[in-house]
């Protein structure tokens, strides 16, 4: 009996309605049996007989050796099981650990994959992680020999800082996640991108990072779904461009930044920029600035030169007819 009222309690969906069904069936096999024997008719020995073949085999239906069903304490102890367990690397985790892993620390459907960079504060060093708000908390589930997770609250995520060129040797870092696995498949899309550079007659390696306050930076290729779980969070480019640039300029440059780290699609940068362009030239100001602006973009390969000779005409549309409107009034 006790079997069958753990799957009652804890079994799936399907296992409660074919128990609930055998309950039923139980009630209606007494009331026929009641009702023959008190003379109602040998139609209720009929219905009596046909409810406890339905029940066996009802039952005969329900595999209870598949799945073991665990009282409240022993999922107590299955939860912290899988957060204690250890793994030799990183590729050990299976798919199997990794759901196990969803589950044990509510990991909300809404979560996201990213690649935090460094971590000081929690110890966390280039390490894959799922990432998820929940009751005014940002929740991290760092994977790792010993998967584990922290939370900052939300209040505390002022702003997103983009570090720029930072100085590394590729192959001193992301060791873990160049062995075949599970993990590795997975969050491949997320190592950092490389770029080679030469300067003072040496070749070095730089690499781009976003840094979340209080601190923790996660790759450029982790932004795009930062910035999905992070709406509404100011992103701030400080030290890119000095401010004999104009503020129009800093912001394209900054809007191509996020295309290249595919923050932004193409298309989405295309809308942006246009957008921005428009409020430059509907801006009253020196045309001649406006000109220098446009052709500074176009040199840095902001803008193409078809997008700003239809900004540069449509400038002088809108100067012409205020001209008109001007005359018009006097």
């Amino acid at each position: 009996m006790r079997k069958y009222w753990n799957a009652l309690r804890y079994g799936n969906a399907k296992t409660k309605r074919i128990l609930v069904s055998v309950i039923l069936l139980f009630l209606l096999f007494i009331a026929g049996i009641v009702l023959a024997v008190s003379g109602s008719g040998v139609t209720w020995g009929l219905i009596a007989v046909f409810a406890v073949i339905m029940d066996i085999v009802l039952l005969q239906s329900v595999r209870f050796g598949d799945v073991q069903m665990l009282a409240p304490k022993s999922k107590k102890e299955a939860v912290n099981a899988v957060k204690e367990k250890e793994y030799a690397d990183i590729s050990q985790i299976s798919a199997q650990d990794l759901k196990d892993l969803l589950v044990a620390y509510h990991v909300n459907a809404s979560h996201v994959q990213v690649m935090i960079d460094s971590y000081p504060k929690e110890g966390v060093k280039q390490s894959p992680a799922y990432l998820w708000k929940a009751k005014g908390y940002l929740n991290f589930l760092v994977l790792g020999n010993k998967p584990r997770n922290f939370a900052i609250p939300l209040s505390q995520v002022t702003q997103v800082t983009y570090k720029k060129n930072v100085e590394v040797n590729p192959l001193s870092e992301y060791g873990q996640m160049r062995q075949p696995s599970v993990v590795n498949a997975m969050y491949q899309e997320f190592l950092p991108v490389y770029k080679e550079r030469a300067a003072g007659g040496r070749r070095y390696y730089t690499k781009n990072l976003y840094v979340l306050e209080p601190g923790i930076c996660i790759t450029n290729t982790s932004m795009k779904n930062l910035r999905q779980i992070l709406k509404g969070v100011p992103m701030v480019f400080t030290g890119v461009l000095d401010e004999r640039y104009s503020r129009y300029y800093r912001q394209a440059y900054e809007m191509k930044i996020l295309m290249v780290d595919q923050v932004l699609s193409t298309e989405e940068y295309k809308g942006q920029v246009s957008g921005m362009l428009k409020q430059m030239a509907d801006e009253e100001g020196d045309d001649q600035e406006f000109f220098d602006d446009l052709a500074m973009m176009v040199r840095a390969r902001l803008v193409t030169q078809e997008v700003a000779k239809y900004f540069l005409e449509y400038r002088r549309k809108q100067a012409d007819e205020k001209k008109k409107a001007g005359k018009r009034r006097k």
